[in-house]
């Protein structure tokens, strides 16, 4: 029995990154691997439903404690008290689950995974050379560095050229018959047509705000159609003033968060994400499991998604954005479909899995 470590910024917020953490750990050979996972920041909105062998460690600090910018020094700059306090030492295998916090946290000596879930541009912005420096120091502890897209390996090989060899791509799968399955529960809901739906936090990265722009100019060709946000966030108040200035309100809507959002999804006619960066947004691989096309900004997967946009479009321009959601609400709903069933299957969740443990198990035989 091999004792894997899993160190991640956050289990509790009720994010893409604790979804597909939580996907991996449950699906995971539990004869051959104990679990233990360990958060940064606790926030008190989601359990994850992990399966009783896996053991969750104590939070590092609360993410509304009047302490936290304090306590995160440590996490930038004294890396190993918080190491030597809050991570155990008798694991085989650590993997920090995206980059700079979890992966500071990596102890030094041990086997080690970065996995990253995001493309790294951000940290050439001239307010980013520390955290660029200290990313950089922290990827030399790794023995492999996971990529989960394109725009991801790309990213790490234009700011990172140094850790080039450690790279591997695993894109992310998808329990597909488990979402299909949720979603035949009961939904509290009911969605009017035709919409676009984002799933997602609102916040300055996930740029609701861009979405309600591009839904304005789309709003002006087909009056009928409905916004509606999947999610919560910092933005919120700022959406709906923002729509009520557009004189939109009426047709834009706030549903806040759900543990189970795929009732909601299933409904939908165009899940629309435009965040400024994403490494292989799980809110889309969901949609079109449940056989929803996509309209995106071009973020990490979007493109291999699409199935060379027969069940979804990467785009550049907002007039381009509003474009593609129309040639979707007038498409063949049943040949959408079956692109995307035939897209979904290459992020297979049992293939996905085998991934994993050949890279776990390649680096434990080392």
């Amino acid at each position: 029995m091999k004792k894997i470590f899993f160190i991640i910024n956050s289990f509790s917020w009720g994010g893409g990154a604790e979804a597909l953490l939580t996907q991996i750990v449950n699906h995971l050979n539990s004869e051959k691997y104990e679990i233990g996972i360990m958060e940064i920041i606790h926030a008190d909105i989601k359990q994850e439903p992990v399966n009783s062998n896996i053991k969750i460690y104590p939070y590092y600090v609360k993410a509304d404690d009047p302490q936290r910018k304090a306590k995160m020094y440590y996490v930038y700059h004294e890396w190993d008290k918080v190491i030597k306090e809050y991570i155990p030492q008798d694991y085989d295998l650590y993997v920090s689950f995206n980059y700079l916090k979890p992966s500071f946290l990596l102890p030094k000596g041990k086997k080690n995974i970065a996995w990253i879930h995001g493309d790294v541009y951000n940290l050439t912005q001239p307010d980013m050379a520390e955290e660029r420096d200290l990313q950089r120091e922290a990827f030399y502890k790794a023995d492999k560095i996971v990529s989960i897209s394109d725009i991801t390996t790309q990213s790490l090989l234009d700011v990172f050229p140094e850790h080039k060899e450690k790279i591997q791509i695993i894109y992310n799968g998808i329990d597909t018959e488990s979402v299909r399955e949720k979603a035949k529960e009961p939904a509290d809901i009911r969605l009017k047509h035709p919409n676009v739906l984002s799933v997602g936090r609102l916040d300055s990265n996930k740029n609701p705000l861009r979405l309600l722009r591009i839904f304005e100019k789309l709003h002006e060709k087909n009056p009928e159609a409905h916004l509606y946000y999947l999610g919560y966030g910092e933005l919120e108040e700022v959406v709906i003033a923002e729509a009520e200035k557009k004189k939109i309100n009426n047709y834009v809507h706030l549903l806040g968060y759900y543990e189970n959002p795929f009732p909601i999804i299933a409904q939908c006619d165009v899940s629309c994400l435009f965040s400024l960066a994403e490494g292989f947004p799980l809110a889309l691989l969901e949609s079109v499991a449940l056989d929803k096309p996509f309209v995106s900004s071009i973020i990490g997967g979007a493109r291999i998604l699409a199935n060379e946009g027969t069940c979804g479009k990467a785009v550049e321009s907002d007039d381009e954005a509003v474009e593609e959601i129309l040639k979707f609400f007038e498409a063949d709903k049943e040949q959408i479909a079956w692109k995307c069933r035939e897209s979904i299957k290459r992020f297979d969740l049992d293939e996905y899995i085998q991934q994993i443990e050949r890279l776990f198990d390649g680096i434990l035989e080392n």
